[in-house]
């Protein structure tokens, strides 16, 4: 093993703003494999990041290097306060809040329980009331979208995988990704430097889709003023010929 490719890695990765990498660092090359991805989840004023670095071997030298990693920044999404399918989307949100999440996807947590004692398995009880509502809320389509929103919201970072399978729809309406490259030489993006980053990207999403509805707004004004003018000009020409027809009439 070559401990001192591991050190050089840790101290980039604390340069870059990575804290504490050195152990996962140990864990995974000890396996000796061709590449790796290793993952870290940051909070920024209640902005959410997730940090995907890949790490691949150069044989020849028997180290590893960091060749990139993917950024993605979560907004904060505020909470909705309406009734679907008789479920209330801001009292399905303050249960979930109540629930460890990291714990409840954790299935290798071993605890003694008893039927007899209710309080060994209320918390799995509230876990099922919230799963009840959130399907509920999916039966129809505009509570899907708020129970995928919930579901990001509360367990991205979470092994929830295993029983859901991936949670792709709405992504792209809650938060934006980049890769950044790490050259030989260089310093690199560094954890602050790529907030900033996708805090622009984030702006300028935003600004595109005020624009965009602004633009079908107009777009569809002139479609009706379009109709509109065109109506009055059948209604001109159905006048016009009725009023030939009555001239005609008269002269017989």
């Amino acid at each position: 093993m070559n401990i001192q490719n591991i050190a050089a890695l840790g101290e980039q990765l604390q340069s870059l703003g990575f804290e504490n990498a050195g152990s996962a660092l140990l864990k995974r090359i000890c396996f000796m494999p061709d590449n790796f991805i290793l993952s870290q989840r940051m909070e920024k004023r209640k902005d959410h990041l997730n940090f995907h670095l890949f790490f691949e071997k150069y044989s020849q030298q028997n180290a590893y290097v960091l060749m990139y990693y993917d950024a993605i920044l979560q907004k904060e999404t505020a909470s909705i306060d309406i009734t679907i399918n008789s479920i209330n989307t801001a009292a399905l949100e303050k249960r979930m809040t109540e629930i460890d999440w990291k714990s409840a996807f954790d299935f290798d947590i071993k605890k003694q329980w008893s039927l007899e004692v209710k309080t060994s398995w209320e918390n799995e009880q509230k876990i099922e009331s919230v799963i009840e509502d959130l399907r509920e809320l999916e039966k129809l389509e505009e509570g899907r979208e708020v129970a995928v929103g919930l579901k990001l919201k509360y367990w991205a970072g979470k092994p929830y995988q295993e029983l859901f399978g991936r949670i792709s729809p709405l992504k792209s309406k809650t938060e934006v990704s980049q890769r950044f490259y790490l050259c030989e030489g260089q310093a690199g993006i560094s954890v602050e430097e790529a907030y900033r980053f996708l805090q622009n990207r984030w702006l300028e999403k935003q600004m595109q889709a005020k624009r965009k509805l602004t633009d079908d707004s107009e777009n569809g004004e002139t479609r009706n003023g379009s109709q509109f003018s065109s109506g009055n000009g059948l209604l001109k020409k159905k006048r016009l010929s009725g009023t030939k027809g009555m001239k005609a009439n008269k002269k017989i």
